[in-house]
């Protein structure tokens, strides 16, 4: 059930974009600065893929890894620089929309639409395909801790999870490293961007 007194206070405070942000609900509970910082939670999670990996079970690290896991590389390192790239796109372009939209005296209903709808799609890209890469890089990256048998089904089943023939792949620790440091990065911007408002 929607909130009747929310959107009409903001119909009366003239707020068009805030009552449009309101009525579609889907991710607008949070702020733009507040959807940037859990961006960056992405990309510290994403970044965890190093520690899982250093200390995956000896078994699994000797058969399908190699002897230092932070500089094997792995294809779903691939998968990482993807979803980085999802969630710093989304990021700066979140940013990009709360920055217009500030330098905007009055926000007629065609702007107010545009502006919704760049921030879903933005929202979309971060919060749909970054956040699935992350999980899905999370989980390929830990499921040796299920064991040497595990992985070995899973390969026999056409699933290799440590594939490293892949051609873009990076090593586990620069994968981390980017996830890292952009996970930093997006954070101050989500500080920056709650200064505007």
């Amino acid at each position: 059930m929607h909130d009747r007194d929310k959107y009409t206070r903001l119909v009366l405070e003239g707020s068009e974009y805030e009552f449009l942000r309101a009525r579609r609900a889907l991710l607008s509970r949070w702020t733009i600065p507040q959807k940037i910082r859990r961006c960056s939670y992405l990309l510290f999670a994403a970044s965890s893929m190093l520690p899982i990996m250093l200390f995956l079970p000896a078994v699994v690290q000797q058969q399908h890894v190699g002897s230092d896991p932070a500089f094997s590389r792995v294809s779903f390192t691939a998968l990482t620089l993807f979803s980085v790239c999802c969630l710093v796109g989304a990021s700066l372009g979140l940013a990009a929309t709360a920055t217009y939209r500030d330098g905007l005296e009055n926000i007629s209903e065609e702007q107010a639409w545009s502006l919704v709808g760049i921030e879903g799609l933005f929202s979309g890209i971060g919060f749909v395909s970054g956040s699935l890469g992350v999980t899905v890089t999370l989980v390929l990256s830990a499921v040796g801790y299920a064991g040497a048998e595990t992985v070995d089904s899973l390969i026999a089943s056409g699933v290799d999870p440590y594939h490293s023939k892949a051609g873009i792949a990076v090593t586990v620790a620069t994968a981390s490293a980017i996830a890292f440091c952009c996970a930093i990065t997006v954070f101050l911007l989500s500080v920056f961007v709650e200064s505007l408002e």
